[in-house]
């Protein structure tokens, strides 16, 4: 999706184009977006697909889509918009307060909202959210449609850093963002889950990352760490829900 928005950005928001063409260019990478989640919302909820086959299968179909619109990397962004993403309060960037406050808002929704709470009933028991009156199935596909378009405003950050529609980027960033997920403490078994958690999973990450060429280790390095919290992040907490059900 971030290769996508890159794609589709790259064709709308370039030099010389008037607001309404940028404009144009912002709705249509979020239409793709939430026609993307929409979709896989579909197939999950509604044609019995697991979560992984149904994503899976639409990744490979985008990346297709992307490389179709663009064979290999063109079509070179406005510096007017990338400079405009890029702003800084101080030292600070704007994308990074936005991000901030935007987890802020969605972790007091998804605590004390009846989206909120319809989403962690349905990801805890989606039979029991049924019987109380959720809407499990608009509830799930609502669900994929947020990630898809919280993923295309990701993919709009990397468009003001890569600076032309690339349809290979963003693929790096499928297992680094499982990784954040999980480190932020999300169950990978639903039901719970935090915004806040997930931002500070992706900073430490990327904390991770800068340490690794900071200390001069190879990229090899990065991955190995990276690997091994995931891998005590998801032990850690496997290991608490195993004993919060066996409590009596």
């Amino acid at each position: 999706m971030i290769g996508l928005s890159l794609v589709i950005a790259s064709f709308f928001l370039n030099e010389g184009a008037g607001m309404a063409t940028i404009i144009v260019g912002v709705l249509a990478v979020f239409g793709a977006a939430a026609l993307v989640g929409l979709t896989n919302g579909t197939l999950v909820r509604f044609g019995n697909f697991t979560s992984v086959a149904a994503t899976l299968g639409v990744y490979i179909i985008i990346q297709g889509i992307s490389v179709l619109l663009r064979p290999y990397p063109d079509g070179a962004i406005s510096a007017t918009v990338m400079d405009t993403i890029k702003a800084t309060i101080g030292s600070i960037p704007v994308v990074f307060i936005v991000a901030l406050v935007l987890a802020i808002i969605l972790e007091v929704g998804l605590r004390y909202s009846r989206w909120g709470m319809s989403l962690r009933a349905v990801g805890s028991n989606e039979k029991a959210a049924a019987h109380i009156g959720v809407r499990t199935g608009w509830t799930v596909v609502g669900a994929f449609i947020a990630g898809s378009l919280l993923t295309a405003l990701g993919g709009m950050m990397v468009v003001a850093q890569l600076g032309i529609g690339d349809p290979n980027q963003g693929i790096e960033y499928t297992l680094g963002s499982i990784a954040a997920v999980v480190l932020g403490g999300a169950s990978l078994f639903g039901g719970r889950g935090s915004f806040i958690g997930v931002l500070l999973g992706a900073v430490l990450i990327q904390e991770v990352n800068s340490s690794m060429v900071f200390l001069g280790l190879s990229q090899a390095w990065q991955y190995w760490f990276i690997g091994l919290l995931t891998l005590i992040a998801v032990a850690v907490y496997s290991q608490a829900r195993s004993a919060s059900i066996e409590r009596p």
